[in-house]
C-alpha cells in the first residue's frame, strides 16, 4: 500500500488513541495528584502535535509529487497546477482542511500545555482534557467521514486540480491559516472556562492565564476576516468586499463575541467584575467557531466559501449538542458560586460603559445570527428558499456601530469606579472641538450624506481622544525625565502596552467604519461596451481599449483586455481585466484588474467579449477609501501584536 497513505492514517488512529489515554491519564493524574501521570498525558498532547504534523507533512510531499493513489490529492491535484497552488491545496477541500485544522488544533494545545506545565496543575488537568476531547472530534472527522487518506485504485492519470476560484490570487496562500489560527485560538479560552467551572477557579486565575490566548486568537481572526474580504474583492469581480454572506457572517459572530470577552476580561482583572459572564463568553465564542465550521462544512449552503456535498454535518451537530448540554449544566451547576465580589460604584464609570459596550458587541452578534440562521430554519422547516439580504444588516447594525464609536471615544476617558463631571468635561472639550475639523474637510470635499459625516465625526472624536491623552502622557514624561517627547511617546507602548497596544488596534477599527461606510455610500459603477480604440468615462477617468488577447498557461486559458486609463485627461496607466477558462470546470472565472490608490479604487471587470477582440463589456466600479480597510485590518493585528509581544502591564 502507499506509504503515504500508511502514515496518514496510522497518525491519525495513534492520535485518537493518545487522545483517549491523555483524558484518562488528565483525570486519574488530578484525583490522585500523580505527577507521574499527568507527565504522561502532556507527554500526549505533545505527541499528538508531532502526530499531525506528520500526517500533514506526507499529505504536502503528496500533493507536490501528484501521487493520485492518494483520494484526496486525487480530488484536488493535477499535473497542470503550479506547484505553490498545489501545496496550498491543502486546505482547498474539505478533507484536507479538517486535516490542516488538527495540525493547528494540536499546535495550539501542546503549546499551552507546555507553556503552563509548572502552574496550576489542578486547573491544568482540565484545560488538557477539553483541549484533548476537542482534538478527539477532530480526529473522529479524520478517521471516519473526512479520511484524506484513503487508497484510490485504480490510480488516475491526473485530477481535476483545485477550485478555479481559489488559484485566481495569492491571498488563498494567508487566508485560510490566518482564519485557522483566529477560529481554532478560541479553543483555549473555552478550555480554561471549562477548567474554571470544574475546579471552581474563583479568584479568576483562568483569565489571567487566557488573556493573551484570547488576545492572540482575536488578533489573527480579525486580519482573516480582512483578508477574506479583500480576497473577496480582488478575485470574484462583483466589485465588493462584504456582502452578508452566511459564511462570511460565521467568521463574523465568534470575532463579535470574541471582542466583548477580551473587553470584559479586562473588567474582572480591574474590578473583580463579570466572572459569570466572561465563562459564558467564552464558551459561546467557542461555540460560535463550531457553528461556523458547520455551516461552511456541512452543505447546508450554497456558497463559494463552503465546501459542498458533505457528509460531516450530523457529527458536528452532535459535537455542538455536547460541548453547549455540557457548557450549560455546569454553568447552572457552577454559576452561584462564581458571585462577583466587586460592585457598580457609580453609574457614569468605566465598568459601566464596559457593559454597555458588551451589551452592544451581543446585540450586534444576535442580529448576524438572526439574519444567518433565518432563512436555513425556514427552509429545512418548510421548505421555502427566502434571503435575508444587506437592507435588513445596514438597518440593524449601523446604528449598534454608531453607539459603539461614541462608546470608544467616551470610554478611553472614564476612569474606574466613578467619574468626576468637570474633570471629564475638560479632558473631552478639545477632542471634541478637534473632531469638527476632519467632519468639516469631509463636507467640504463632498461628502455630505448625514451616515458620513456623523460617522467620521465619532471616529474623528475617539482618536483626538486616543492622541491628546499619549501627546499630555509624553510630554509629562519628558517633563520629569528631561529626555525628547518624541522618545517618550513610544515609550508609552513598552511602559502600558495595554493600553497603548489596545490604542492602536481601535485606530485601525476606526480606520475599517470609516473606509466602509464612505466606499459603501460613494461607490459608482457602470457597465461598458466599447469597441477598439473607444473610449468611456466613469468619474474622472477616461477608458480606453486597445486589444484583447489570449495565453494559454499549463492550466488554464486566459483572455485578457487592454485598457488604458486616464485621470483628468493625464495617462495613468493600463489595466487588464481577464477571463480565466479551466479545462473541465464549466463556466469561465473572471478575474478584475484594480488600480488603488489611497484616495481611491478603479475596478474593472471583463463581461463579455467578442471573438474576435473587437468589442468587450467591461464592468466599471470607482470606489473611494477601499485601501484603508486592507491597512486598517493591518493596523487592527498590528494592536494587538503590540499589547502581546511587548510584555506585560508594569505594575
Amino acid at each position: 500500500m502507499n506509504v503515504i497513505v500508511n502514515v496518514g492514517n496510522i497518525s491519525i488512529i495513534l492520535a485518537i488513541g493518545l487522545c483517549l489515554f491523555g483524558m484518562i491519564l488528565y483525570f486519574l493524574g488530578r484525583k490522585l495528584e500523580n505527577d507521574t501521570a499527568l507527565a504522561l498525558a502532556r507527554a500526549s498532547v505533545y505527541a499528538n502535535f508531532i502526530l499531525m504534523t506528520v500526517a500533514n507533512l506526507a499529505m504536502i510531499r503528496g500533493l507536490l509529487i501528484n501521487d493520485f493513489s492518494v483520494s484526496y490529492i486525487a480530488h484536488v491535484g493535477s499535473v497542470e497546477t503550479p506547484r505553490w497552488i498545489s501545496a496550498i491545496s491543502l486546505w482547498s477541500s474539505l478533507e484536507g482542511s479538517i486535516l490542516f485544522w488538527g495540525w493547528i488544533l494540536s499546535g495550539y494545545s501542546a503549546v499551552c500545555i507546555y507553556f503552563y506545565r509548572e502552574r496550576e496543575q489542578k486547573l491544568m488537568a482540565w484545560v488538557g482534557i477539553t483541549v484533548l476531547f476537542v482534538q478527539l472530534f477532530f480526529f473522529i472527522l479524520l478517521a471516519f467521514p473526512c479520511n484524506p487518506f484513503l487508497p484510490v485504485f485504480p490510480v488516475p492519470e491526473n485530477g481535476p486540480g483545485p477550485n478555479p476560484l481559489l488559484q485566481n490570487h495569492w491571498l488563498m496562500s494567508i487566508h485560510p491559516p490566518f482564519l485557522y489560527m483566529g477560529y481554532i485560538g478560541f479553543t483555549i479560552p473555552f478550555a480554561f472556562a471549562i477548567a474554571a467551572m470544574m475546579e471552581e477557579d474563583l479568584p479568576g486565575q483562568w483569565i489571567e492565564m487566557t488573556r493573551r490566548w484570547t488576545l492572540f486568537a482575536w488578533s489573527f481572526l480579525s486580519m482573516a476576516i480582512v483578508l477574506g474580504g479583500w480576497w473577496s474583492y480582488a478575485v470574484l469581480g462583483w466589485g465588493g468586499y462584504w456582502a452578508w454572506d452566511p459564511v462570511e457572517n460565521a467568521s463574523f459572530m465568534p470575532w463579535l463575541l470574541g471582542t466583548a470577552l477580551v473587553h470584559s476580561m479586562i473588567v474582572q482583572e480591574k474590578r473583580k467584575m463579570l466572572p459569570v459572564w466572561n465563562l459564558i463568553l467564552a464558551v459561546l465564542t467557542f461555540l460560535l467557531t463550531l457553528l461556523g465550521t458547520f455551516l461552511t462544512r456541512s452543505g447546508v449552503l450554497d456558497s463559494v466559501h463552503s465546501f459542498t456535498e458533505s457528509h460531516v454535518g450530523p457529527y458536528f451537530l452532535i459535537f455542538i449538542a455536547i460541548v453547549l448540554a455540557g457548557s450549560l449544566s455546569l454553568l447552572l451547576w457552577r454559576a452561584p458560586k462564581f458571585r462577583s465580589p466587586g460592585r457598580v460604584e457609580n453609574i457614569f464609570s468605566l465598568e459601566v460603559l464596559f457593559l454597555f459596550n458588551n451589551l452592544l458587541f451581543v446585540s450586534f452578534c444576535f442580529v448576524v445570527f438572526l439574519g444567518t440562521l433565518y432563512p436555513l430554519v425556514v427552509e429545512a422547516l418548510q421548505g421555502k428558499r427566502i434571503s435575508v439580504g444587506q437592507p435588513y444588516f445596514n438597518q440593524m447594525t449601523i446604528p449598534i456601530v454608531g453607539m459603539t464609536l461614541l462608546l470608544m471615544g467616551v470610554g478611553l476617558m472614564t476612569p474606574w469606579r466613578k467619574t468626576d463631571l468637570s474633570v471629564f468635561l475638560k479632558t473631552a472639550r478639545w477632542p471634541a472641538i478637534l473632531a469638527v475639523l476632519p467632519t468639516l474637510l469631509c463636507l467640504f470635499l463632498g461628502g455630505t450624506h448625514p451616515m458620513v459625516a456623523g460617522m467620521i465625526y465619532l471616529a474623528s472624536f475617539a482618536f483626538f481622544v486616543m492622541s491628546v491623552e499619549m501627546i499630555q502622557a509624553a510630554l509629562r514624561n519628558a517633563q520629569n525625565k528631561g529626555s525628547h517627547v518624541l522618545l517618550e511617546f513610544f515609550k508609552l507602548f513598552s511602559e502600558n502596552p495595554r493600553r497603548y497596544g489596545g490604542f492602536v488596534a481601535h485606530l485601525g477599527i476606526l480606520m475599517i467604519i470609516v473606509a466602509v461606510v464612505i466606499s459603501g455610500v460613494y461607490a459608482k459603477d457602470r457597465e461598458l461596451i466599447l469597441e477598439k480604440g473607444q473610449s468611456a468615462n466613469i468619474g474622472n477617468y477616461t477608458l480606453t481599449f486597445h486589444e484583447l488577447w489570449s495565453e494559454e498557461t499549463p492550466q488554464r486559458l486566459e483572455i485578457k483586455a487592454n485598457v488604458e486609463v486616464t485621470r483628468n485627461y493625464k495617462p495613468v496607466g493600463f489595466l487588464f481585466p481577464q477571463t480565466n477558462f479551466y479545462s473541465g470546470k464549466g463556466d469561465p472565472i473572471g478575474s478584475p484588474s484594480v488600480r488603488s490608490t489611497l484616495i481611491e479604487d478603479l475596478y474593472l471587470t471583463l463581461l463579455n467579449f467578442e471573438k474576435e477582440g473587437t468589442k468587450i463589456t467591461l464592468h466599471a466600479i470607482l470606489t473611494p477609501a477601499v485601501v484603508w480597510i486592507w491597512i486598517g485590518g493591518a493596523v487592527v493585528m498590528s494592536g494587538g501584536f503590540l499589547a502581546l509581544a511587548l510584555g506585560r502591564k508594569k505594575k
